[in-house]
């Protein structure tokens, strides 16, 4: 049987890495957009923020249950996959004193999108196909609904095999990458989604089953 694989890529690094049994993941750093301004920038000091603030604390999360963090996505359980992934999430801000995030329908709409078109499309990175980014995205899900809207997104990717496809392992291999813990421990960031489908990339898995997950993380700070 072949081993559970758990895939990763760092988009900062432009590269995509993946170790059989081992964490691979991949994330945004965040980009932060004002309405004055016609640009969005990757926020390094955010990034530095949310990293020294989580060094100070137990990588453990807060006492409490997340039901269902076991479970591996199929057909009939991604509600559930979500909800446990988001409380396994917010477990992990809480006990660092920072907010829960806010599950948002409209983010939802773009991870959900962005996981199938990977899952289907048999890829493994932010951008889709036609060149779409993580902004292209927020803006067509109405998450990013003006050019006068000031914001802050990020997006953290997984895909998983075996057991390796639970919420528990996909959240614990993000909280041990550090862009990936950043986008999760940020404090600005206030909405999140999770898209997640039971089809790995085909090329990537080679026919195993498993998921593949997007984290969609968002606040609009004006407008």
């Amino acid at each position: 049987m072949a081993p559970a694989r758990l895939g990763l890529a760092m988009l900062a690094a432009s590269a995509l890495s993946l170790l059989a049994g081992a964490p691979a993941l991949s994330a945004t750093m965040h980009a932060r957009h004002h309405a004055r301004h016609a640009s969005h920038h990757v926020g390094r000091h955010t990034y530095r923020r949310a990293h020294l603030h989580a060094h100070h604390h137990s990588s453990a999360a807060a006492s409490g249950t997340c039901t269902n963090s076991e479970l591996r996505p199929s057909r009939d359980d991604l509600a559930l996959i979500r909800t446990a992934t988001l409380c396994l999430v917010n477990r992990e801000r809480t006990a660092r004193g920072e907010l829960a995030l806010q599950a948002n329908a409209r983010l939802e709409a773009a991870a959900q999108a962005h996981t199938e078109s990977m899952a289907f499309g048999d890829y493994f990175e932010h951008a889709g196909p036609g060149g779409q980014t993580l902004m292209d995205r927020m803006r067509s899900s109405g998450y990013i609904h003006s050019s006068r809207v000031g914001f802050a997104v990020g997006e953290n990717i997984a895909w998983g095999t075996g057991e390796l496809a639970s919420p528990r392992a996909i959240v614990a291999a993000w909280m041990a990458s550090p862009g990936h813990r950043a986008n999760i421990l940020d404090g600005h960031f206030r909405d999140t989604a999770i898209g997640v489908s039971p089809h790995p990339p085909t090329s990537l898995a080679h026919g195993a089953s498993g998921g593949i997950y997007t984290q969609d993380f968002g606040v609009i700070t004006h407008g």
